[in-house]
């Protein structure tokens, strides 16, 4: 008796075993196969590259910090490989370009973008006539040499504001046209743009309300008053 008891104990572990086993395996391949095929659907990230504005009626400083905002966008993006600036001028020097702004014809473009070995390269121009800025940036293919968009902008205002919004926007408009995706971007500005008015607002008007419910607050707190001395109470020596 003792001995059926153990074989049918034994049984049943075989059992448990063989049942429990084949749905161990098919549990963990189901949950390794989704993230197997998200790392097969992410394309590569495309390598780009951005030379420094060139600036006409402002000073050169001023064209290289607004690339260097354009550029920040692209980063912030994530959305491409982005080659860093001073690999871009070494190459430059080594071709014989003492400068970026000797190379704004596309076919120039097109060359040092083959030699960074990127897929796209962005030039912009920025002018200034009188107080009006102008604005320029153009999407270039180095493959097939096309300029595949170009963004004109104009702007009466600072040239602060061309950094703060102007820029940015553009920035914005390229990327989701070249990844397809709605991307958000905020560029964090301390004293140009209309940008930093928005938390300026934000935080006068909290602060605002939180100083109005203090006052209401107060207000519907009863006081308790001091007790009147009684007319003609004597009084006592401290």
């Amino acid at each position: 008796m003792s001995v059926l008891a153990f074989t049918n104990r034994r049984l049943v572990r075989l059992t448990v075993i063989l049942i429990l086993v084949p749905f161990l395996f098919l549990t963990a391949f189901s949950q390794a196969r989704p993230a197997q095929t998200k790392q097969q659907q992410q394309k590569p990230k495309a390598t780009v590259a951005v030379l420094e504005f060139e600036g006409r009626g402002i000073k050169p400083e001023e064209a290289v910090s607004l690339s260097d905002v354009f550029q920040g966008v692209l980063v912030q993006s994530q959305q491409f490989t982005v080659v860093d600036r001073n690999r871009i001028k070494s190459i430059l020097e080594e071709q014989g370009f003492q400068q970026s702004e000797a190379c704004s014809q596309v076919e120039c473009i097109v060359q040092v973008g083959k030699i960074l070995k990127v897929e796209k390269m962005f030039a912009g121009v920025i002018g200034r006539v009188g107080t009006r800025y102008t604005v320029n940036i153009q999407v270039i293919d180095v493959t097939t040499a096309q300029i595949l968009s170009s963004k004109p902008r104009q702007h009466d205002g600072k040239i602060e504001e061309l950094a703060g919004d102007i820029i940015p926007e553009i920035a914005q408009e390229i990327i989701e046209e070249l990844t397809g995706r709605r991307v958000s971007t905020v560029v964090t500005t301390t004293g140009g743009g209309s940008t930093w008015l928005w938390y300026v607002g934000g935080a006068v008007l909290l602060g605002g309300g939180a100083a109005a419910a203090l006052l209401v607050s107060k207000k519907e707190t009863p006081v308790e008053e001091k007790p009147k001395a009684l007319p003609g109470a004597p009084t006592f020596p401290n």
